[in-house]
């Protein structure tokens, strides 16, 4: 019998063949996920949970009575200048201080800051009565963060157009 272009698969064909495909689904599953990564939050949901809570804690607190997300611009300068630990360190420089009124956990950084947001929306800080709204430590972008923003007002005409509050817990 003579063999010509009508033989069948030898060993090294399927050998071949199935490692190429072998090959491709292995590559597919690894490549896969890296393409939707992009779409993922690099920061939990218990972070941006916490974010939330502090934000809606300060319009709580120190919200003025029906007028909603109005800011009182007296309660929010005694608590940014307020010494609950009794340290001789202001509340907005006293990042241990302000996570304890959070009630958030020793590891955990937190910014909280007032931005005015004149006509033009060019923010700066807010300043109410002689101090800078801020509170916390400064944020670097050294780590994701999670935001919490709500645009308010502060009474007293600290805002021109309107202030934002943000919250960034890290």
């Amino acid at each position: 019998m003579q063999r010509g272009s009508d033989r069948g698969q030898t060993t090294q064909d399927f050998a071949v063949g199935i490692s190429v495909f072998l090959l491709t689904v292995g590559f597919t599953f690894g490549f896969l996920p890296t393409l939707l990564s992009p779409f993922g939050s690099p920061v939990g949901d218990d972070i941006t949970a916490k974010s939330d809570r502090v934000a809606g804690t300060m319009i709580n607190d120190f919200g003025v009575d029906g007028e909603p997300r109005t800011l009182n611009a007296t309660q929010l300068e005694t608590w940014l200048n307020a010494d609950f630990d009794g340290d001789g360190t202001p509340l907005r420089n006293d990042e241990d201080e302000l996570r304890e009124y959070f009630g958030l956990r020793a590891s955990a950084d937190i910014n909280v800051t007032v931005m005015n947001v004149s006509e033009g929306g060019i923010r700066s800080m807010a300043v109410v009565g002689s101090t800078d709204a801020t509170a916390g430590d400064d944020y670097r972008s050294q780590t994701p963060a999670a935001s919490t923003t709500r645009v308010i007002l502060v009474s007293g005409g600290v805002c021109d157009a309107q202030c934002v509050l943000v919250v960034r817990v890290w």
